[in-house]
């Protein structure tokens, strides 16, 4: 009776630990990254903050800063959004948002969430195009695709965007 006990007990110990199989999220950009600008004529720092929150959403929120890396002083927008990042090539898109209607006398921010109203975002493609990571994985450059607005047109350019890891 003593033996059918431990085969018992052997066999529910080895059922636990041989499922214990995580599935781990993918995409390499979980984390927060930040893309900063500075607008000399305001004096302020302008921040999107990306926090990827699995192979497949991240949050985006637009914020201002008196520094570079200084405590928020408000907000512009914020939204959750979809993102595929596979063989190298980055695409997102994002449609319904909470935005700042702030006016044109007044700061271009709110200090308080609770001031941002619902938008939505009209997105007349999905942005995409080769994303590449620093050799220490604390940066990233996204370089979207050019536009071209029509077949035998000029493709419009975008500037590289550099992504930067917070945590």
């Amino acid at each position: 009776m003593k033996s059918i006990f431990y085969l018992m007990l052997f066999a529910l110990s080895v059922s636990l630990f041989s499922c214990q199989d995580k599935e781990e999220p993918l995409s390499p950009l979980i984390g927060t990254w930040e893309v900063r600008d500075y607008v000399d004529s305001l004096d302020l720092w302008f921040v999107d903050s990306y926090k990827f929150k699995n192979d497949s959403v991240f949050d985006l929120t637009s914020l201002v800063r008196e520094n570079e890396i200084g405590s928020t002083l408000g907000y512009r927008m914020t939204t959750t959004s979809w993102y595929n990042f596979e063989e190298g090539i980055f695409r997102y898109y994002y449609d319904d948002v909470l935005f700042y209607w702030g006016g044109e006398s007044g700061p271009r921010y709110t200090d308080d969430l609770a001031n941002l109203q619902p938008a939505i975002v009209d997105f007349f493609r999905v942005p995409k195009g080769p994303l590449t990571f620093a050799a220490d994985f604390k940066s990233f450059d996204f370089q979207e695709e050019c536009w071209q607005t029509n077949e035998g047109s000029d493709c419009i350019e975008f500037p590289v965007v550099t992504f930067i890891k917070v945590d």
